[in-house]
C-alpha cells in the first residue's frame, strides 16, 4: 500500500496518515562527477506535524519512498547517490541503518550499493552510490564516487 504521490519534475511529494509531509528530490550530479553516465542525488526531507510522530519507520512510508526511487531508476536509467546528513539532529547513523535495511530488502538482487562515510567539520554523514548490477561501466562510476568522497573528506585548507 502506498500514499498518493504528487510529482513536480524531479521532486515527489506525499503526506502520511499522521500529516507528516515527505519530499523525495532528485538532483543531477553528472557534471560534478565528470561522468558521461547520468548520476543523480536523492534527498529525502520530512516536515513533522506538531505531535512529532515519527512514521519514517512505517511500512507505508517506506514502500512509497522505495516506489519513487525505483520509478526514478526506471525512468532515467542512472546511478544514484544518497546522502544522509547528521548535522541537524544527530540521527544520521539510525537513518543510515534504516536506508541499508530498505536496500537489503528491496534492491540487493538488482543493484550494487557502495556505502561511504563523509566527515565534514566534525560532523559525520553517510553516502551511498547505487547502480544497477547490469551496468557495464560500474567500476568507472565507483571510481568517480570514491574520488568524490576522498575530496570531501580532505581537510579544508585554512590559509
Amino acid at each position: 500500500m502506498f500514499y498518493p504521490i504528487i510529482e513536480d519534475g524531479d521532486v515527489f511529494y506525499f503526506e502520511t496518515d499522521t500529516q507528516n509531509k515527505v519530499s523525495v528530490e532528485f538532483s543531477d550530479l553528472t557534471n560534478l562527477f565528470e561522468s558521461i553516465f547520468p548520476i543523480f542525488c536523492v534527498d529525502i526531507y520530512r516536515t513533522q506535524n506538531s505531535e512529532h510522530v515519527n512514521d519514517l519507520h512505517g511500512h507505508k512510508t517506506r514502500d512509497t519512498i522505495v516506489k519513487i526511487v525505483k520509478g526514478f531508476f526506471d525512468k532515467y536509467d542512472c546511478a544514484l547517490v544518497a546522502f544522509i546528513d547528521t548535522s541537524s539532529d544527530k540521527k544520521g547513523r539510525a537513518r543510515n541503518r534504516l536506508f541499508q535495511s530498505w536496500f537489503n530488502r528491496f534492491g540487493k538482487d538488482d543493484f550494487l550499493i557502495e556505502p561511504k562515510e563523509i566527515i565534514l567539520s566534525e560532523s559525520e554523514s553517510y553516502s551511498f552510490l547505487i547502480i544497477r548490477k547490469s551496468y557495464g561501466n560500474a567500476s568507472v562510476l565507483i571510481e568517480a564516487f570514491d574520488k568524490f568522497v576522498k575530496l570531501a573528506n580532505e581537510p579544508e585548507d585554512k590559509t
